[in-house]
């Protein structure tokens, strides 16, 4: 089997060359301070995230590829002892439907793209990571079980559930929106969403990789994606994950990883 080496498909770049991705500071987003459970304000990030990007591919397949890291060569970018607490390396695979969206919810495993970023951990989190930061990671990676209080009482859920990502668009008036498309990326612009129920996690030496299968999104958001998805050779999109935080003691949040793209054309791609 061959096995394209992995972050090589897509270069990097200032953000001033087409077709590219780029490094930006997790500062720039604005997430749950420290004192959010008073009083519901958000603040701008640390300046370090939890994980560093190191490189983004796009694959085109044509069907899902669930768990992308088994299909690509690794070796130059993993480090470290598998056996250490922490993974080198964190992947996110975004699953994308290249077909039209369907009221049916069984449709939902046609040609699509593998948009993933890859990211290596922070040296500066492994110097001076906040314990209760390094304890959320822990709970993550560990698939760790939690109580939650609800309306019809306590259930317990996976930790997993908290992870939330967020996604801006930097170039709205560039990417000829109709008027109801531009109110939609108004209103949802850099709003953290739970990636749950469509996620799926895959772990494997010395990196964890996340699934988000758009596949599986509801009709409404489908539309959206769709729509969207034939102007991402005109976009600038800031992509990042953040881990929920739920009690002061887990708070203020921090960004897990971040990147940019810089208008892909996602047909250009190869198929994995």
């Amino acid at each position: 089997l061959h096995r394209p080496i992995a972050a090589t498909q897509v270069p990097m770049s200032d953000g001033s060359v087409e077709g590219s991705w780029s490094r930006i500071c997790p500062s720039t987003f604005k997430l749950r301070s420290r004192n959010y459970m008073k009083d519901k304000k958000k603040q701008a990030a640390s300046k370090f995230s939890i994980f560093e990007a190191a490189g983004v591919d796009v694959f085109l397949s044509p069907k899902k590829i669930d768990h992308v890291a088994r299909f690509v060569d690794l070796s130059h970018i993993v480090d470290g002892n598998p056996e250490d607490k922490f993974p080198s390396l964190f992947i996110f695979n975004i699953q994308v439907p290249m077909y039209s969206a369907s009221m049916f919810p069984a449709e939902n495993n046609g040609e699509g793209l593998n948009l993933v970023f890859y990211y290596r951990m922070s040296e500066e989190f492994k110097r001076n990571g906040p314990p209760y930061l390094k304890d959320m990671l822990s709970k993550l990676l560990d698939d760790e079980q939690e109580k939650v209080r609800g309306l019809v009482g306590e259930t317990i859920v996976s930790f997993r559930e908290r992870l939330k990502i967020v996604a801006r668009v930097l170039n709205p008036d560039e990417i000829h929106l109709s008027a109801p498309e531009k109110r939609l990326v108004v209103t949802s612009n850099e709003k953290p969403v739970l990636s749950r129920p469509q996620h799926s996690f895959h772990k494997g030496p010395g990196y964890l990789e996340v699934d988000l299968d758009v596949h599986r999104f509801n009709f409404i958001a489908r539309k959206a994606v769709e729509s969207f998805r034939e102007r991402l050779k005109l976009c600038v999109l800031d992509i990042g994950l953040t881990i929920q935080g739920n009690k002061a003691e887990e708070l203020p949040e921090q960004m897990l990883c971040c990147a940019r793209i810089n208008r892909l054309n996602v047909g250009s791609y190869k198929y994995l």
